[in-house]
């Protein structure tokens, strides 16, 4: 979905410097994706790493002739480490399950890593999820090697866009690094998840 027509609610999709050019959009069906995403993710039903992994592979399938101009596609960033409120990577579980069915997408681990704990984005406002997300987690966000993304078109993958604040972190970190575009990638966009 473009962001400069007006069709994104998002918060961070109408900032001038917003770092990320556009959001995919892997699901249409918001509120059936969330509820599957949601007991991924907060419920530990692992088993549905595999439903959700199918779904990213078939989009990027059925929309290939878009995005194989991206030179990396790469998670989000998540701490998974002492303190942190999972200690599981759901988003490899998500990428491994795309990647047995289609491996011919340049999916690459640790190319923009979180050092540290964040305060938790569920259930919070939109100005305390900007906080969080312009103080402690762009304190957090490294590129462990910028020869990764260097002169390179970057597609970031999340579950879920709510806001888009921590996309923009993500895009801001990247940009930093030398990628020359940045965009995100996401299961499901429901604002204020």
């Amino acid at each position: 979905m473009p962001l400069d027509d007006g069709s994104c609610p998002n918060a961070a999709c109408r900032l001038p410097d917003r770092e990320f050019s556009r959001i995919y959009t892997v699901s249409e069906d918001a509120e059936e994706t969330w509820e599957l995403i949601y007991r991924f993710k907060y419920n530990e039903q692992k088993d549905l790493g595999e439903p959700l992994g199918r779904m990213l592979a078939e989009y990027l399938q059925d929309n290939g002739a878009e995005l194989e101009r991206f030179d990396v596609l790469t998670p989000v960033a998540l701490y998974i480490g002492p303190d942190a409120p999972r200690l599981w990577d759901y988003l490899q579980v998500i990428l491994k399950a795309a990647q047995a069915v289609d491996d011919s997408w340049p999916f690459e681990d640790d190319v923009i890593t979180k050092v540290g704990v964040t305060g938790r984005f569920l259930g919070i406002g939109v100005e305390e999820r900007r906080a969080i997300a312009e103080g402690e987690l762009r304190s957090l966000l490294r590129v462990p090697n910028a020869s990764r993304v260097e002169g390179k078109r970057v597609l970031v993958i999340d579950d879920a866009y709510s806001e888009g604040f921590t996309m923009r972190e993500m895009a801001r970190t990247l940009r930093q690094a030398g990628a020359v575009e940045v965009a995100g990638l996401v299961l499901v966009r429901r604002k204020g998840a």
